[in-house]
């Protein structure tokens, strides 16, 4: 049997590349044949479904999100730059600093480096960010200005945003031959209940007290753009991905894509479902948000689109999903629970694989 084997990431124990290398070899030991597709929605580790799709690893030095030096890799192919932005403000590049004390600038870098490649398509993935700033650092590596009320340039982190008197997009780096492309499954504006800080601040170690200012931040940080772009997307759906970013992404003239189904396109999973008898994919948590988008109900579309069996495979399964999978199936289970499971995800991952498609 011909499976093709398209999961995203085990969040915290196996990347979406690692679970679909442990799901191949379960496989091809009983007998299978496999074509590995890593899958991603736009979330963290965007980067791993390009390992094998015959792109370039760039690899350069950038801002980390606290203000020291990191090292940063993005992927490009024929014009087409893939970059995640949590490679220069990830969660995982944090030590000990405030979230005040962090910025996106290491993005603008990243960009700014893609483009004088001479790439015609930047894509960005927003997940696994560890700002809330709006997207002012990107800004600011960019080109643009700051100043505060004395007429004097001011800093490119989170603390600084209250500061700001003046935003000066006239030496802005512009991308008129370049399209910019946001790869994102969030659709929560910058600012409100629903917006960055409130939704996603928490995640990213603000305090619940401390969740006000730093919206507050974000409000000033908006009124100051109104005087700089033409455009108010502060409430254009996907503005608050990534601590904001998302909305001056689409200050600079990015455009907001599904990011599950552009990278779908991207691989050519179509074209190798097409060509398969079965299809699997999971992630590492599974209920019904699932199916708004995430990379799991990419994949069931295009299995259900072409009459292949599509089995989901993650850590959990915390609702009932048979309605949307040939199949459901759960690593955490009766005999084995969640502390279990994710000290030897792939021990479990491999023995649950031989389980559904036995010899």
């Amino acid at each position: 049997m011909k499976i093709v084997v398209a999961p995203d990431s085990y969040k915290g124990t196996l990347d979406q590349y690692e679970v679909a290398n442990v799901m191949s070899q379960s496989l091809e030991e009983q007998g299978h044949s496999c074509v590995m597709k890593p899958m991603s929605d736009g979330g963290d580790g965007l980067l791993q479904c390009f390992r094998s799709e015959g792109y370039n690893r760039v690899v350069t030095n950038v801002t980390g999100p606290e203000g020291r030096t990191v090292e940063a890799e993005y992927y490009m192919k024929e014009g087409t730059a893939v970059i995640e932005t949590a490679e220069a403000c990830g969660l995982h590049l944090i030590t000990d600093s405030h979230p005040s004390d962090r910025t996106t600038f290491g993005v603008g870098e990243l960009l700014m480096h893609a483009a004088d490649q001479g790439v015609e398509h930047i894509i960005l993935g927003l997940g696994g960010s560890a700002t809330n700033d709006g997207g002012y650092g990107m800004f600011m590596a960019l080109g643009g200005a700051a100043i505060d009320e004395a007429d004097l340039p001011i800093g490119v982190f989170n603390r600084d945003i209250p500061k700001i008197s003046e935003l000066n997009v006239q030496s802005l780096r512009r991308f008129e031959k370049i399209k910019l492309t946001i790869a994102s499954d969030v659709t929560h504006p910058l600012l409100g209940p629903k917006g960055a800080v409130h939704t996603f601040g928490p995640q990213k170690g603000i305090d619940e007290a401390d969740l006000d200012r730093f919206a507050d931040m974000l409000v000033h940080l908006a009124e100051k753009a109104a005087d700089a772009f033409p455009v108010d997307h502060t409430d254009s759906p996907g503005a608050g991905a990534a601590g904001g970013l998302g909305w001056m992404l689409l200050n600079i003239g990015a455009e907001m894509q599904s990011g599950g189904e552009l990278i779908a396109e991207m691989i050519h999973l179509e074209k190798e479902i097409m060509e398969a008898d079965a299809v699997i994919t999971g992630e590492g948590k599974s209920d019904r948000q699932t199916l708004g988008g995430k990379a799991p109900s990419v994949v069931a579309d295009l299995a259900e689109k072409h009459h292949k069996p599509c089995h989901l495979v993650s850590g959990q399964v915390t609702e009932d999903l048979s309605d949307y999978f040939d199949g459901t199936h759960a690593l955490v289970d009766a005999d084995n629970d969640v502390d279990q499971v994710i000290s030897d995800t792939a021990f479990h991952l491999n023995r649950k694989m031989k389980e559904i498609f036995p010899k």
